[in-house]
């Protein structure tokens, strides 16, 4: 936050300011994350699985395991998977060990939009790069150190 968005708020303590500067960025990223997914007509939700296939591409994964793997845990998988699958992005195969499991993989399609977006991905990652490599490291640190409470 800078000082003129701190204006509005009378915080009783640091931690207290702390809490909502992390509430308010998350916001700010989010809505920058999501009009960058906008062009290509993803959600957020839908990149996270197609960027957890593509790390196994040309291979598929089961639906379990890209549900473990999610950003948000609270995710439809399974509808976030049906809405790819209308887009033409990826395959689902029963698997032929175990018929009540799906496999799912990206097709060359979703695998060419994953290319594609990299540019505008990486523009996205600019956002942090008035960090140095160290900040970025304490940063890092401290969100994971947030975590574990």
């Amino acid at each position: 936050m800078n000082k003129e968005e701190l204006e509005f708020y009378r915080f009783e303590n640091d931690r207290q300011k702390v809490l909502v500067n992390l509430y308010y960025t998350n916001n700010w990223l989010h809505h920058r994350y999501n009009d960058v997914l906008k062009a290509y007509n993803l959600t957020a939700q839908q990149f996270n699985v197609i960027k957890i296939l593509n790390e196994v591409y040309p291979k598929s994964i089961t639906v379990s395991s890209i549900k473990e793997q999610m950003l948000d845990r609270s995710s439809d998988v399974t509808r976030l998977i049906d809405r790819l699958l209308e887009k033409n992005l990826l395959v689902r195969r029963p698997d032929t060990k175990n018929r009540r499991k799906i496999n799912i993989r990206l097709n060359i399609i979703g695998h060419s939009l994953v290319v594609k977006m990299e540019k505008d991905i990486r523009n996205f990652e600019s956002l942090v790069e008035n960090l140095s490599d160290k900040e970025i490291k304490q940063l890092n640190l401290l969100l994971n150190k947030i975590r574990k409470h």
